[in-house]
């Protein structure tokens, strides 16, 4: 009987021990992919998991906005209830997407889905070849600007979501319009990130939109790491060059923030920004004269405008032709991947590719520190 009871608890814990190792394994993989998730750089939006798919919340999706935040929910496309509507639920991964900006473009690309794009604004603009090549198609439409998109061709693709950058309250008529066909709009604010890394981690919203969560974070692990260690080369450099940016636009210099993106990059890579005392992340108006001042002090010149050579910013702006940074031509822009058309991949594929442009400007400011063709900048000459 003694023997009956032990080879009965035995059993016992046998069965229960397979039945809770069956338990936990069944957990394991009802883990979904999505709770990985994790962002560490990005301010502009949260990614919060659900047992059905995603809750996406937006912050402040466009310049000046404050408390103004939005919230969509992601559903997986087999648990979409017949109650749905697109006012409140967008199906995963989608499959037919609109983007009404060519940055919304390179995330996607990146991520191999760029078949699921079905509509842009301005496909002149486009640099990305494959989706160049599906315009030639005839597989891409170019449905328009803000208030003068063609809603007859937007309903006609039946998108799945329209990706939208936030410009404020004159973009209200228009995304009110798509509403009311029912079609799901969705901003993207990565262009108010002021950390490069930040701006390259929207790659995450754009993986939890297409079912690419686990490309997407590996791709960004890869930028992470080839960023950081372009950044460690030049972080204690004793000898930084006083860095002077962009052109005169209607007769006003605008520089940026010394907390914005641009000034962020300037900075990583071991360059002084001439105006990094200015507050925040917006522009800030100068006259030409007061730009001049400090321009006089540069040993870099970045960022001028759409000019192509020294030529064409000395024939608009003769004035500038007294700076020592033009005369010792040390001037480069970010211009060297500009299609036909007008269309710049630095606009592009430079906001998921912050490891490159950082390795430009190293290169650019510090010559002999790495080994480093330049792949959105060019000198001009």
């Amino acid at each position: 009987m003694r023997h009956f009871k032990l080879l009965l608890i035995i059993i016992l814990i046998f069965v229960f021990g397979c039945k809770n190792s069956s338990f936990d394994a069944k957990k394991e993989q009802k883990v979904p992919e999505k709770q990985t998730l994790g962002l560490d750089y990005a301010q502009g939006f949260r990614v919060k998991p659900t047992d059905n798919g995603y809750e996406l919340e937006v912050f402040n999706p466009w310049q000046g906005a404050k408390n103004v935040n939005y919230k969509y929910k992601l559903i997986e496309r087999q648990q979409l209830s017949k109650t749905d509507s697109a006012e409140n639920a967008i199906p995963i991964p989608i499959s037919r997407a609109i983007c009404l900006s060519t940055t919304h473009i390179a995330y996607i690309d990146q991520l191999n889905s760029s078949a699921t794009i079905v509509g842009v604004s301005g496909s002149d603009f486009v640099s990305s070849s494959a989706v160049r090549q599906l315009i030639r198609e005839g597989k891409v439409s170019d449905v328009g600007y803000e208030q003068s998109i063609n809603y007859e061709l937007v309903l006609s693709l039946k998108p799945d979501v329209v990706f939208s950058y936030g410009v404020g309250a004159e973009a209200a008529g228009y995304l009110h319009k798509l509403h009311d066909l029912d079609i799901p709009v969705v901003f993207v604010g990565d262009y108010l990130e002021t950390s490069p890394l930040g701006k390259a981690e929207w790659l995450k919203f754009f993986g939890a939109m297409l079912g690419r969560e686990k490309m997407a974070d590996s791709l960004f692990t890869i930028i992470e790491n080839d960023y950081v260690d372009t950044r460690s080369i030049v972080e204690n450099s004793q000898t930084k060059p006083n860095v002077f940016i962009n052109l005169p636009w209607n007769d006003t210099w605008y520089f940026p923030g010394g907390n914005s993106y641009m000034a962020n990059l300037i900075r990583d890579a071991g360059g002084n920004y001439s105006l990094s005392h200015l507050d925040g992340n917006s522009s800030h108006p100068f006259s030409i004269e007061s730009a001049l001042v400090k321009g006089m002090e540069a040993d870099v010149w970045i960022n001028t405008g759409s000019a192509e050579s020294l030529h064409e910013i000395s024939s608009n702006f003769p004035q500038l032709k007294v700076l020592p940074v033009f005369r010792s031509g040390n001037v480069y822009n970010s211009i060297k991947r500009t299609n036909k058309l007008g269309g710049n991949d630095f606009y592009e594929s430079g906001a998921v590719k912050p490891n490159l442009i950082l390795k430009d400007l190293v290169k650019i400011f510090y010559p002999d520190s790495i080994e480093h063709e330049l792949v959105y900048f060019q000198k001009l000459e």
